[in-house]
């Protein structure tokens, strides 16, 4: 009986043990829980804004321009948090929650701002955002200078009053009814000018010549680069190209990519 008795004693202290050893660990891992620091992050800190212009010629020589912008998103979180998570988003705009996303309009860069807070306690971190810019545009046929009908042929490269460095190229293709490129005589060989203009309130301020001549290719690529470029308010960057063959008529295309630098 003695022995009976005994056994059910160390049993019930067995499962004392692991009752007390189960809310010690639960107590434990809520504690944990209550001092993990507070942190901020996003998935990614750099991110690209895709800008795509379409010029379309219903063939009245008066071209619709379409124009695409496709803003990336960025996702933001937190750990550690306490009652109530609020965002900054350093563009005048503002959110709640622990985890949120957030799309910037323009490139540049921006200090975020997630601050928790409860009754007692109010914290508060930092986490620094890049939006660069990946543009195209596929622009309306060329036609020759000394044409009647003839365009300014444009792409504004969407530089902003920031610092940045732009690196792209422009490609034009020989396409209409005149013969190719590489069949023509020395005399009607195709011919591009491209010409990079500094504007300011819409007028050409400065320019330089990328490239100025003839070509037996049925399709030519100029590449440019500008590096460290800071432009004030107002100011800005566009490609003009021109042809001064009459027989010519181009499609041109351009692929640039703005990357914000660092303040």
């Amino acid at each position: 009986m003695m022995s009976r008795l005994t056994g059910i004693a160390l049993s019930i202290l067995v499962v004392a043990a692991v009752a007390s050893a189960s809310t010690l660990v639960a107590f434990n891992i809520l504690k944990s829980e209550e001092n993990e620091p507070f942190r901020a992050k996003v998935d990614f800190a750099e991110g690209n804004n895709h800008y795509t212009l379409i010029e379309i010629d219903e063939g009245d020589n008066d071209e619709e321009k379409e124009v695409t912008l496709i803003l990336h998103e960025f996702v933001f979180s937190v750990t550690g948090e306490l009652d109530t998570v609020n965002w900054d988003f350093g563009d005048g705009k503002s959110g709640a929650g622990a985890i949120i996303s957030h799309q910037y309009d323009e490139p540049g860069n921006y200090v975020v701002t997630a601050t928790t807070s409860s009754p007692e306690v109010i914290e508060s971190m930092t986490i620094d955002i890049t939006v660069n810019l990946v543009g195209s545009a596929e622009v309306d046929n060329m036609e020759c200078t000394c044409a009647p009908t003839a365009k300014d042929t444009v792409i504004d490269l969407m530089a902003l009053p920031l610092e940045q460095s732009i690196d792209g190229f422009v490609k034009v293709e020989h396409d209409g009814s005149s013969e190719s490129c590489s069949l023509r005589n020395p005399l009607q060989e195709c011919h591009i000018r491209v010409i990079m203009q500094w504007t300011e309130e819409g007028s050409v301020i400065g320019q330089e010549v990328l490239y100025d001549d003839t070509f037996r290719s049925n399709e030519l690529v100029v590449d440019f680069n500008i590096e460290n470029l800071e432009l004030e308010q107002g100011k800005g960057l566009q490609l003009r190209l021109e042809t001064d063959q009459l027989r010519d008529w181009h499609k041109p295309t351009a692929e640039w990519y703005n990357t914000v630098l660092e303040e």
